[in-house]
């Protein structure tokens, strides 16, 4: 009976962590990442690097961190040519990436260095990650 509830109380313990965190719920940084991407904005780009995009919407978005996967196949260099008015940042990425194959989803990972990040790579992403997406 004693080995019994010393297995029920160490199990107890190790499903606190794994339910701390649901696959649908964000981490508190990528909850105000998501937050960020609901700012409307005006952004007016011709023929502009994505690095100086990327620098431009950090700039008007305080707090906004955007990372461009190179490895994935996103280049810097690649050029932009994109208007809007009082759009939110997450439909001018919507709207900017349609076009370029581009796709965006904002890191949710408790102790993961990029938690809170948009990332940015080749691909469909609106978001989230793919497969990873709130379940309606």
């Amino acid at each position: 009976m004693r080995r019994c509830m010393m297995g029920i109380a160490v199990f107890a313990l190790c499903a606190v962590p794994a339910a701390e965190l649901r696959a649908d719920e964000d981490t508190p940084k990528a909850a105000a990442t998501r937050k960020l991407l609901k700012t409307k904005i005006d952004v007016d780009f011709a023929d502009t690097r994505l690095a100086d995009v990327r620098d431009e919407l950090q700039d008007k978005v305080k707090g906004l961190k955007i990372f461009l996967d190179t490895k994935a196949g996103v280049s810097l260099n690649s050029k932009v040519t994109y208007s809007a008015k009082n759009k939110s940042v997450e439909e001018i990425l919507d709207e900017m990436f349609k076009k370029s194959g581009l796709g965006y989803y904002v890191v949710s990972r408790k102790g993961n260095a990029y938690d809170g990040l948009v990332w940015i790579r080749p691909g469909k992403e609106r978001g989230y990650e793919a497969g990873k997406e709130p379940k309606p």
